[in-house]
């Protein structure tokens, strides 16, 4: 089996190691297979654009040499892989903390499974509709040394934790003695908040920054280390606690993410609550610094632990038999039946023949993405659909076979069937791209910042207009899923009994049809001095102005006006007779009123009940 691994680290906290990528392709390797290994670094503020970049790079490599499984191990990496959509299984591992959640599941709809990093997260996927390949605690192969290791008596404390989880480490040094080596690396506002925090609590001298440690300074690091204080951060891989348990070193792990399969409680380490304060966190790392003998012999129990789980070869086995499981049943290039290399007439009915001889290939494809929330006879067409499109562009004259044109073919297909069909609401494309942007930059402001950034930080960062963000905010949030009007909410009530209610302007459609054809038999006086008053926002000071005549009389004719039109709609009196006079010949045509009821305060505001009658000319 060739295996093509490709991944894209972007830090040795959040992100499996490049180096950890590294001992994955030695698993397989002395499992008996080829590897291809690719791990390149990729700058957070543009990881589209080098996704794309990327796959440009994939797909060009694999038209002459194609693996028979791609395994991914990030965001980036999978969107590259998908990209140059290669024709044979993708498998996916996420490793991102925090990570961009949505993007996440889209890609996993796309892939052909998702080897999980934890148990937590095989359960998280499986409630999701996403296919995993388990087969316990992630085959994450570490190279353990020959000879016993064991944590040093007396010596540091390490973390890599750089967000909220390394404040509290610091506010708990207070209760146990020791240094604290930090190896994750720190933005200059972090390193100046952490070191007013340490001086605050009188620690700063017993803390050692030491940012990104490789090669033989890690490992002197390690020698000189007894304890290991996993949080958060790494809780999604849990690779440094691996990484520690290689060495014979016990962790105090905050109970979460991977943590929960690689720490046995009080055998291997100790797990915390996260929602434990600092006062806690503090008891169990002086536990384990205050007792040398429990602290070695946790640390013992997790090497032997590593030696029996994580040897290369065994790993590298578990892992192969993961591919395997994609493989022979989800994606067999069956034989065409036809000489590929024959001549097709554009025309002619070869092309249908073709793509009906490959029609089992297009329904083994859809088969692949069953399950995720589409029926399968929509996928069926779909991919039949992409099957077509690949006869009808199909040349034999460039010594290609069909099948291998058309498999990108009908996966593209499939997978823009996804993109358009993954919303609940019709969104259009140009909202989703800025959603995906928006959650992106979101995500990676997050992890710079240390906290959520604004709509209008967003909308600088990417150039946008701050009421776009909003909206793609407002999307993402509302247009991802729906829920029945039946759906429950509550012991008692169901979303429709939320939603919708009785217009309170029901009541007043008679009365507003009564009223507009009032208004059209006022006399032009009239009908001008309301339309300047109320729909025109003027004064009486400046429609008697206008009109030549007092502002006593304008109050005047207003009052009077409403109240003949009130008494005629409610009550059902005719109007003044004067008005029938003084109406052209043909305007007084129109019922009466056909109901009465209380229109209190009526024109005796602006924005009356009166409603807009046609501006007179």
């Amino acid at each position: 089996m060739l295996v093509h691994l490709i991944a894209r680290p972007l830090t040795h906290v959040s992100h499996i190691p490049s180096g950890a990528v590294g001992q994955l392709a030695d698993g397989l390797r002395a499992a008996g297979h080829s590897v291809i290994e690719d791990t390149w670094a990729i700058p957070s503020s543009d990881m589209a654009g080098s996704a794309t970049a990327a796959a440009a790079e994939l797909s060009a490599r694999w038209s002459t040499h194609r693996p028979d499984v791609i395994h991914t191990i990030g965001l980036a990496a999978t969107m590259a892989a998908l990209e140059a959509e290669p024709g044979v299984p993708v498998v996916a591992t996420f490793d991102e903390q925090p990570a961009d959640t949505e993007l996440e599941h889209e890609l996993a709809q796309q892939v052909a499974a998702v080897v999980p990093l934890s148990r937590s997260e095989r359960d998280r996927w499986r409630r999701r509709g996403v296919r995993t390949l388990w087969s316990g605690a992630f085959p994450f192969p570490m190279p353990v040394p020959d000879e016993d290791a064991c944590a040093a008596v007396g010596g540091d404390v390490i973390t890599l934790c750089a967000g909220p989880d390394l404040d509290r480490i610091i506010d708990s040094m207070p209760g146990w003695d020791g240094r604290l080596v930090v190896l994750a690396r720190l933005t200059n506002r972090r390193h100046a908040a952490i070191r007013a925090r340490a001086l605050a609590h009188g620690v700063w001298e017993r803390i050692d920054l030491r940012p990104g440690l490789r090669g033989r300074d890690r490992e002197e690091a390690w020698a000189r280390a007894s304890l290991v204080v996993a949080g958060r951060e790494g809780a999604r891989h849990g690779g440094h606690v691996l990484e520690a348990a290689a060495r014979g070193i016990p962790a105090v792990a905050i109970a979460a993410g991977a943590h929960l399969d690689h720490v046995v409680s009080r055998s291997t380490g100790l797990l915390v609550d996260p929602r434990c304060d600092q006062r806690t966190l503090g008891e169990a790392i002086a536990a384990m610094v205050d007792d040398p003998f429990w602290m070695r012999a946790l640390g013992t129990s997790a090497l032997v632990r590593m030696r029996a789980s994580h040897a290369p070869e065994a790993a590298g086995r578990r892992l192969a038999g993961l591919y395997q499981d994609v493989l022979p049943d989800e994606l067999p290039l069956p034989e065409p039946r036809v000489p590929v290399l024959r001549q097709v007439d554009p025309d002619g009915p070869d092309r249908m023949a073709l793509a009906m001889d490959h029609l089992p290939l297009a329904r083994q494809l859809a088969g692949w993405y069953s399950g995720r929330g589409q029926s399968r006879e929509d996928l069926v067409q779909v991919a039949s659909l992409g099957l077509v499109r690949a006869a009808e562009r199909f040349d034999p004259a460039h010594g290609k076979e069909f099948h291998s044109f058309a498999i990108p073919t009908i996966l593209g297909e499939l997978r823009k069937h996804f993109r358009d069909h993954a919303w609940a609401v019709r969104v259009p494309r140009s909202l989703q791209e800025t959603t995906l942007q928006v959650q992106r930059a979101a995500e990676q402001m997050r992890q710079s910042l240390g906290h959520d950034a604004s709509p209008a930080d967003l909308a600088k960062q990417l150039g946008l207009v701050e009421e776009e963000v909003l909206l793609a905010l407002r999307t993402d949030g509302e247009a991802r899923s729906s829920h029945s009007l039946d759906h429950p909410v509550g012991e008692d009530e169901s979303v429709a009994d939320l939603v919708g209610d009785v217009d309170p302007a029901i009541d007043l459609i008679e009365l507003r049809h009564d009223v507009r054809q009032a208004l059209a038999r006022l006399p032009e006086r009239e009908q001008r001095i309301l339309l300047m008053r109320f729909y025109g926002e003027r004064t009486q000071s400046e429609i008697a102005e206008q009109l030549g005549i007092s502002q006593v009389h304008v109050s005047r004719v207003l009052s009077r006006t409403l109240a003949a039109l009130r008494d005629h709609v409610l009550e059902d009196l005719p109007l003044p007779a004067s008005w029938e006079r003084e109406l052209p010949r043909g305007a007084g045509a129109g019922t009466g009123p056909r109901r009465a009821g209380a229109m209190a305060t009526a024109g005796t505001a602006r924005g009356s009940e009166i409603p807009r009658p046609r501006r007179a000319s």
